[in-house]
C-alpha cells in the first residue's frame, strides 16, 4: 500500500445485509494485525455494533487480536446518546496532543449512564447471559424448522443472529415468519442482525419461541 496508508478498518464480523454472517478467523485476524504493524498503520475495529456483546474487552479478543483503536456505541451506555474510541498507549499519547471538543462534550447524564452500564454489565456477566439465551433461542428455532419440514440457515453470534430461509431470493417466506411472529408479539427482521439483550430471560425467550413455533407453521403452510 506505500507508506500513506493510515488505518486499516475491519468490523466485528462480516455481517453484510442479507447475508450469511461470518466470524473472522484467527488467521485473518493475525495477517491482519501483521500487515497493519509492518505499514506502520492502524488496526481499527468498528465494534459500535457488536461491543460488549461478544467479549466484555472487545469482540476481537476472541481471535486473540488487539486492535489500535476501537469504536463503541450502542450497548456502551445501555441506549443512552453516547460513542467512544479507545486505543492503545501510542494513539492514547497522540490524542493528548490535540484539542477536541463538541457539541455535547460535557453530556453528563450519557456518561454516567455509560459507567454504571459497564459496571452492572461486568457484575451480572452479560455476554454469558446473552450467550446462554441466544443459544436457547437458536436451538429452539432449528427445532422447530425441522419439525416443520422449512430450511433456513441462522449465522452469526447467537447474540447477535440473523435468519434466512432457503430459496427464498424475494423474502417472502422472511417477512412472512416475521410477520406473523409480529401478530404474536415478537418483532423479528428477515434480513438485519437481531439484538438479544442481558435483560432477556429464559421466560422471554420461551415466549418468543411460541410466536416463532406458529410463524414457522404458517411458512410451512405457505410454501411447502
Amino acid at each position: 500500500a506505500g507508506d500513506d496508508l493510515a488505518g486499516v478498518f475491519v468490523s466485528a464480523f462480516k455481517h453484510d445485509l442479507g447475508k450469511t454472517h461470518e466470524a473472522p478467523t484467527r488467521g485473518f485476524a493475525q495477517v491482519a494485525r501483521r500487515l497493519c504493524d509492518k505499514a506502520g498503520a492502524a488496526l481499527i475495529v468498528d465494534d459500535v455494533r457488536a461491543g460488549f456483546r461478544l467479549h466484555m474487552g472487545g469482540s476481537w479478543e476472541l481471535v486473540g487480536v488487539k486492535p489500535d483503536l476501537s469504536a463503541w456505541s450502542k450497548a456502551i451506555a445501555n441506549g443512552y446518546a453516547l460513542g467512544a474510541v479507545t486505543g492503545n498507549d501510542r494513539f492514547r499519547a497522540a490524542a493528548g496532543r490535540i484539542f477536541v471538543t463538541g457539541s455535547f462534550w460535557y453530556g453528563a447524564v450519557s456518561m454516567a449512564a455509560s459507567l454504571a452500564a459497564i459496571r452492572k454489565m461486568k457484575e451480572i456477566g452479560s455476554v454469558d447471559i446473552m450467550q446462554r439465551m441466544g443459544q436457547r433461542l437458536r436451538d429452539g428455532i432449528d427445532a422447530q424448522a425441522k419439525a416443520h419440514g422449512v430450511k433456513l440457515q441462522q449465522s452469526g453470534p447467537v447474540q447477535m443472529p440473523v435468519i434466512l430461509f432457503e430459496d427464498d431470493a424475494d423474502r417472502k417466506k422472511g417477512w412472512l415468519f416475521c410477520g406473523e411472529a409480529l401478530k404474536r408479539g415478537v418483532y423479528m427482521h428477515a434480513t438485519h442482525t437481531m439484538f438479544l439483550s442481558a435483560a432477556h430471560t429464559a421466560a422471554d425467550i420461551d415466549r418468543t419461541l411460541d410466536a416463532t413455533d406458529a410463524a414457522m407453521a404458517e411458512v410451512a403452510r405457505q410454501f411447502g
